[in-house]
């Protein structure tokens, strides 16, 4: 008795739907855990407001360090 591809091929499809919807409740899941965690973490052990550096801020003892490097890339580019 031979089994035609196309009855082969509706169970694979169900098996592989099922197999992916499986995975993705799974994925789901452990990132909603996750996110619950690190609120409850947050809540417990909260971290103090630290004030964000933008942009490029130097600290003075690095400002000649900045302008040798400065130097260099313009010196590089030309020509």
């Amino acid at each position: 008795m031979e089994t035609s591809p196309a009855e082969l091929l509706l169970p694979s499809l169900k098996l592989m739907i099922t197999g992916m919807g499986i995975v993705f409740l799974f994925l789901a899941l452990l990132v909603w855990i996750i996110g619950l965690t690190a609120r409850l973490v947050q809540s417990v052990n909260p971290q103090p407001n630290q004030p964000r550096r933008t942009g490029l801020a130097v600290e003075p003892d690095e400002a000649e360090l900045v302008a040798v490097i400065a130097a260099a890339l313009q010196r590089q580019r030309r020509p």
